[in-house]
Order: structure tokens, then C-alpha cells, then sequence
């Protein structure tokens, strides 16, 4: 019984060391790992001195002394349950006035007791019996020391009992209620082993074995470290349980190995060489059963402490492919939003997504948040990552708790509030891990920027639609709208060729019985009658010209301007010519000279409609030359035959050169000059050059003259 019980302590000291050590080395100057670590090293001392007061064996004030001491450490363990019960969980730690009326409660109290424990008043002596062990007289104050341990301990069960009824995080409940049964399983096992039971039956067996209490609290705090992020040690922890486990059983197996054959199979005390050739068997045996075992109780313990562990990497690997991947807003938002929650095994997840600080659209996984989140609620979501159970108690924490947000995260690139990301509790209940946390972090960046480019690109796609639907009403306006146009230029057209076909007949006559007049009768008329009728001939033939330029382009609107090829002398033809405005320039005072192209041959080209256009050129040149020459010349240039009329006129403004030759276009100029030109002459011009496969000539300057002309292929063949 002895050595099951020293094998039993060596045990429960070693992982009541090994739990508080760990604890504290995580955050060495938090003040919650530090009473942790303090409180289990009391519930160390408490059992190795509980265990070696009813081993002891010497002079009577040494018993006395020893009777004492698991008092002290039975104190501190009280003294130290109060403390951690007033600062966990830590974001829900006891009000300001409680801690101090309790500290000033522990500080009139505990140290009276403390010097108690060196006086005969908590145990007034100790008896020993050879099959029992020692057992310890009662004092006069022992059932004060009781009511002090058993009302602090009281205490700090029911105010972690109270925080867990008031608690509203899934994770601080789940914690508080493993904590509390550890704590009341330990405290209430301990002191029926150690205190009532004793001293009820005098009987004090069961004190060698009181220790065992506080695998309850290791077991509970433990499970609570690892499987819901108490004091976020969990791997370290897990390699630890492991570790006590491998170390247990070996210690066991050796240990009763090595008692129970040597006592059943050698009872002399000396070791024989067959007794050294049974521990070698033995220290092999455990030698190859090693390895096997740890592997077993690794297994076993990862699935105790890891049942939500994933890969971060993997997760990280897969929502990168789908931002990276998928160009449109909505199913980016679900599918990264899905890769996020069911790897972490999330109860349900929510992207808001923002455009100039007003809802674009959103996005959930699961269920829904309890309610929207206000505007105000965002505007107070300053920190890039809020984890909700960290939060000072506050407005802010009690908002997010009602809406059951447990992380938030600010969705931001360098320029740009993209939106928010709200995560609710884990499926598990537990709290959310640094693993967890960092995996967040990493991904909120590009959750940023893939939102904004994803709804960058949604607004392109958009405006394209509304651009495109705009284009295709334009063009349906403006297709009715040419329809319309070529109706109406028809109708223009059909009123033109009948006008001019009605005024030429009279036109013509009136041009005839003039001329005739002025050929016949001019000796029989006064200078001012002639004069009179030279006039209307002239004004005669300009308004016959103009009918048959009407009419011209009434025929090439309706398709029945034909050009009619014979054999021409362009010299000839634009020789004719001159001579014909010869008179009109000496009116104006004007120098009109012509130069021939020697050894031209003759052109294949309509010589009415190109006369026309030779007339054209000379009559426009006559008529906007205020004053100066004219100069009227033909030559030969790589082929081809050239035609050009240079003179020192008004010249074109080059703001309407472009424009000069359009139907019905006058340059500004020309309209101030000659209101009544129709705008028909140079487009005519230039239908009939290019009908003959040539190719107009203009240059011009404003002020200094202009020069027109055409160029026409000397093998010219017909369409």
C-alpha cells in the first residue's frame, strides 16, 4: 500500500508541477497565470506534505511540526482559489469593489491562521500505529480553521458559479463550467480524505491517498487548456499529458514489475544473478515496448486536444485560389466566406460589403446574425481584428455578444474601406486560437483587395450593360432617323429633278430670245438697254447652270449619273474655255492666261461633264479674285494629264478647306462674297474626276490665292 501510494504522489506531483510551470512560462507577468501557477504549486506542497505527515517518523515536535505544515499549504490553497476565482475569466474579472473587500477579507484572515499552524491550536498532538500510521489530535481551533477553508472555498465556488450563470460567451461558459468542477470535485474529495473522515473514525488511511483530489482539478483545467484555449497552451499542454501518461505507465509497469517478482519469487534480500537477469528482461522489454506506447497515447491525446485541427496552410492555399480565380463579387463572397467557416468549423459567418460607406451588398454562411449590424456599431470597429471575448467589458463587447459576433474583422486596402468580415462561435464552443487569429489576419488583406477589384470589375461590367443598352437605343434612334433622312433626301431629290426639268425649258427660252436680242437689235438699242439686257442673260445663264447642276445631283443620288467616254483634246477643251470667260474677266480687270501641254494625247473622258467642271474652276477663280491673275495650265506629269486654275483671290480659311468639297458647302468667306452660289459646283467637280478614276487638286491660304484642279490618267478606261 505503501509504495502505491509514494507511486500514486510521484504522479500527482509531477503534473501538478508540470501544470503550473507551463501556465506560468506562458505569460510569466500575467496575473491570472501567475495565481494559477501559485495555486498549483500549493496543491503540490499540500499533497506531499499530507502524504509524509502520516509517514514520518522521529521525535514528537517533528511529528507535531509535520502535522502542521499541510495546514499551511491546505490555507494558501484557499487563499489562492479566491484570487483565481476573482480574476478568471479574464475578460470577465469580478468588479473593482469585490476584489478589494475580498483581498482585505483574506488579509484580516488567512495570516492569524498561518501562525496558528505553528502552535498546538489546530493540532494538539499526534498518535502512531504501526499498520495505520500517524494520525493527528485535534486542537482547540481546528473547526475554526475548518469554517475559515471551507467558507473562502465556499466563496470562490460560488462566485465562479455565479459568473457562469451570468456568462453570455459559449466558450467563457464552457470554461467556467470545467474550472468549477475541477475545483469543487478537488476541494470537496480533499477535505472529506483530510479532515472529516479522520477525524470522525480516527482512522487516517485514507489522508495517504487525499492527494489524489487534485487529479480532478489537473484533469478539467487541462481538458480546458487544450480543447477550449485556457491559457492558450494547448500543444504544449497535450505533449505534456502524453508525456505524464508514457512516464505513469512505465513507471507502473517497471515499479510493480520489479516489487511483485522480487517479493513473490526471491524473498531474500540480496539480488541474485537471475534477479539481475529479470531487470534486464524487464528494462528491455520497457526498452521495446517504448516507442509503441508513445505513438498510442500521442494518438490518443490528439484526439482528445485536436478535434478541430486543420491545416492553415491548406486553408490559406485554397481561399487564395478562389480570390485569385473568381472575378464576380457574389460568388467570391460565398465560396471564400465557406472555405473560411468550414475548415475552422464555424457556426455561421457574414462579409458586409461597402461602397462609400453605405451597404453594396452582403454575404452569410449559416445561419443569420442575430440582427443587422447598425452603422454605428461599424463606425466603433476601429481595430483591424476584433476577437470579442478579448474586449474590456463594455458598450462595445455587449453589442457584438448580442449579435453573437465573437471575431470582426476590418476589411481595408491602403485607400479604401472594402467592408467587414463577422465570424460567430465555433461549432465546438471553444474560443477561438492564436492559430486561428493568425490565419485571419493573413487572410483579411486579401480579402481586401479581391473585394475591391471583384467590385471594381462588377461596376465595369455594369456600366458596359447601361453603355451598351444606351448604344443600342442610339443606333435604333439613329437608324429611324437616317430611314427618315433617306426618305426626306429623296423627296428633296424627286423636287429637284422635277424643278429643274420645269425651269428649263422657259430658262432656256428666256436665254435665247436674249442673245438673240443682243445679236440682232443692238444697233436699234441705247447703251443703258443694252447694258439692262446683258444683265438678265447673264443672270439667265447663272440660273441654268444652276438647274443643271440640280439636276446632276439628282442624278447621282438616284443612281443615273453615266459618264459617256470619246476622245478629247483637254487642251482644246479647256482652251475653248478661256476664250469663253475672257470677257467676264476683263470686266474685273482680271489677267487670264492659259498655257497648252504640248504632245497631250487625246483623253477617253465625257467632255461635257469635264467642260463643265474646266468652267467651273475658271469661274469660280473669275469671281472670288477681287483683283490680280489668273493663270489657266495643262501638262503631262507621270502619266498622267494636268489640270490646274492658280489665282491671287480670297483663298479658303484651312478651318473649311476640309469641308469644301461637301454638297451644299460654301466656305464662309464665299458666302459673304457671292450669296447666291448653291454650294453644288466643286461637289459636282469632284464626282466627275473621281467617276473618271482621277483624282482632285486643291491647295489654298487664306488671303493669298488658291489653286484647283484635277489629275486624269492618259490611258483612262471605262467603268
Amino acid at each position: 500500500m505503501y509504495y502505491l501510494a509514494l507511486l500514486s504522489l510521484m504522479i500527482v506531483v509531477t503534473a501538478d508541477a508540470l501544470l503550473g510551470l507551463v501556465v506560468w512560462l506562458q505569460a510569466p507577468r500575467r496575473r491570472l497565470n501567475r495565481i494559477f501557477a501559485l495555486l498549483t504549486a500549493s496543491f503540490m506542497l499540500w499533497s506531499a506534505t499530507s502524504f509524509y505527515d502520516q509517514t514520518a517518523a522521529g521525535p514528537e515536535k517533528l511529528s507535531l511540526l509535520m502535522a502542521n505544515i499541510p495546514f499551511v499549504f491546505a490555507a494558501s490553497i484557499s487563499l489562492f482559489m479566491v484570487l483565481f476565482s476573482l480574476y478568471f475569466p479574464e475578460n470577465h474579472p469580478s468588479s473593482n469593489i469585490t476584489r478589494t473587500r475580498v483581498t482585505w477579507g483574506l488579509a484580516f484572515t488567512t495570516p492569524p491562521l498561518l501562525v496558528m499552524a505553528f502552535t498546538n491550536l489546530l493540532v494538539s498532538g499526534t498518535t502512531s500505529s504501526p499498520t495505520l500510521g500517524n494520525n493527528i489530535v485535534p486542537g482547540p481551533l481546528l473547526g475554526v480553521f475548518s469554517i475559515y477553508f471551507l467558507g473562502w472555498l465556499g466563496f470562490a465556488l460560488g462566485n465562479l458559479f455565479y459568473k457562469f450563470r451570468k456568462a453570455r460567451s459559449s466558450a467563457d461558459r464552457l470554461q467556467l463550467n470545467y474550472v468549477f468542477l475541477g475545483f469543487m470535485l478537488t476541494t470537496v474529495i480533499a477535505f472529506t480524505t483530510n479532515v472529516i473522515v479522520p477525524v470522525a473514525t480516527r482512522n487516517p488511511t485514507l489522508v495517504r491517498f487525499g492527494f489524489l483530489s487534485t487529479l480532478f482539478l489537473i484533469g478539467f483545467i487541462g481538458y480546458t487548456i487544450a480543447a477550449h484555449r485556457l491559457f492558450n497552451i494547448r500543444l504544449l499542454v497535450a505533449r505534456s499529458v502524453a508525456y505524464i501518461l508514457l512516464l505513469s505507465t512505465l513507471t507502473a509497469v517497471y515499479g510493480t514489475g520489479i516489487f511483485a517478482v522480487s517479493r513473490l519469487l526471491f524473498p531474500d534480500t540480496a539480488i541474485t544473478t537471475v534477479e539481475s537477469s529479470l531487470f534486464v528482461a524487464l528494462a528491455i522489454l520497457i526498452a521495446i515496448t517504448y516507442q509503441p506506447l508513445r505513438r498510442f497515447f500521442e494518438k490518443t491525446t490528439d484526439r482528445a486536444f485536436f478535434r478541430d485541427h486543420y491545416d492553415a496552410q491548406i486553408v490559406l492555399d485554397q481561399t487564395g485560389s478562389i480570390l485569385a480565380s473568381e472575378l464576380l463579387l457574389k460568388p467570391l463572397l460565398s465560396k471564400a466566406l465557406e472555405q473560411i467557416c468550414r475548415p475552422m468549423r464555424l457556426r455561421n459567418g457574414q462579409f458586409l460589403v461597402l461602397d462609400h460607406d453605405k451597404l453594396y451588398t452582403r454575404t452569410h454562411y449559416g445561419p443569420l446574425l442575430k440582427d443587422d449590424v447598425t452603422t454605428e456599431l461599424m463606425q466603433r470597429l476601429k481595430q483591424p481584428l476584433i476577437v470579442t471575448d478579448e474586449l474590456q467589458p463594455g458598450e462595445l463587447k455587449d453589442a457584438l455578444g448580442r449579435l453573437g459576433i465573437r471575431v470582426s474583422l476590418v476589411l481595408k486596402t491602403h485607400d479604401e474601406l472594402v467592408g467587414y468580415l463577422f465570424l460567430g462561435d465555433k461549432l465546438s464552443g471553444e474560443i477561438y486560437s492564436n492559430q486561428d487569429l493568425a490565419l485571419l489576419e493573413i487572410l483579411r488583406k486579401e480579402l481586401a483587395v479581391a473585394i475591391a477589384n471583384a467590385k471594381a470589375y462588377e461596376e465595369i461590367a455594369r456600366f458596359n450593360m447601361t453603355l451598351q443598352e444606351r448604344i443600342k437605343q442610339a443606333t435604333a434612334r439613329l437608324s429611324s432617323a437616317n430611314r427618315n433622312l433617306k426618305v426626306l433626301d429623296k423627296a428633296k431629290d424627286d423636287f429637284i429633278s422635277m424643278a429643274s426639268h420645269q425651269l428649263g425649258t422657259p430658262l432656256t427660252a428666256i436665254t435665247g430670245y436674249l442673245s438673240m436680242s443682243l445679236d440682232e437689235d443692238k444697233d436699234n438699242m441705247t447703251i443703258a438697254q443694252r447694258e439692262y439686257i446683258t444683265f438678265a442673260l447673264e443672270a439667265s445663264e447663272r440660273m441654268v447652270a444652276m438647274s443643271g447642276d440640280l439636276l446632276n445631283v439628282s442624278r447621282l443620288s438616284s443612281g443615273r449619273f453615266t459618264i459617256q467616254r470619246q476622245q478629247v483634246d483637254l487642251n482644246h477643251l479647256a482652251e475653248q474655255e478661256v476664250k469663253l470667260l475672257q470677257a467676264a474677266a476683263k470686266r474685273k480687270n482680271l489677267t487670264l492666261t492659259f498655257t497648252p501641254s504640248p504632245g497631250l494625247p487625246q483623253l477617253d473622258i465625257d467632255e461635257s461633264k469635264t467642260r463643265q467642271v474646266i468652267m467651273n474652276y475658271v469661274d469660280n477663280a473669275i469671281y472670288y479674285t477681287p483683283s490680280g491673275s489668273i493663270h489657266v495650265e495643262v501638262k503631262q506629269e507621270n502619266g498622267w494629264a494636268v489640270f490646274t486654275v492658280t489665282d491671287t483671290g480670297m483663298g479658303v480659311p484651312e478651318a473649311e478647306q476640309a469641308k469644301l468639297f461637301a454638297k451644299f458647302y460654301r466656305a464662309e468667306n464665299a458666302r459673304a462674297s457671292r450669296p447666291d452660289g448653291t454650294g453644288l459646283g466643286l461637289y459636282l467637280a469632284k464626282r466627275v474626276i473621281e467617276e473618271h478614276g482621277g483624282a482632285i487638286i486643291f491647295a489654298s491660304k487664306a488671303g493669298k490665292g488658291s489653286t484647283f484642279g484635277f489629275s486624269l490618267p492618259l490611258k483612262a478606261n471605262a467603268p
